[in-house]
């Protein structure tokens, strides 16, 4: 098994396990495990976009084990609060989401 190998089988086996660090969200209804991070938000915030506001939460989810097709910019509903996805990334098979509530909501 390769180092790459490895780092996805600790993704999966570990981190996004509920008794590790996974917490169980909806997306659009849906029950998935994710991790929270927004010390991570913070830390983007002040490093990209200069301290500005740049979402209400982080998180992230294993490629394999999302529901639904996530683009930039596109509606959500995360824990039933409508939200908007504001910056999406994918590395080492993981999603980090960053969103943001919809005006109005």
């Amino acid at each position: 098994m390769n180092f790459k190998e490895m780092i996805h089988k600790d993704l999966r086996h570990v981190f996004f396990n509920t008794n590790e660090f996974a917490e169980q969200h909806t997306l659009n209804g849906i029950s998935v495990e994710v991790i929270i991070d927004n010390d991570r938000l913070k830390e983007r915030s002040k490093k990209e976009y200069d301290g500005l506001y740049i979402g209400e939460l982080l998180f992230f989810i294993p490629v394999e084990k999302t529901p639904i097709k996530l683009k930039q910019d596109m509606p959500l509903v995360f824990d039933g609060k409508q939200t908007s996805i504001f910056s999406l990334r994918e590395d080492m098979g993981m999603y980090e989401v960053i969103l943001n509530r919809n005006s109005g909501s």
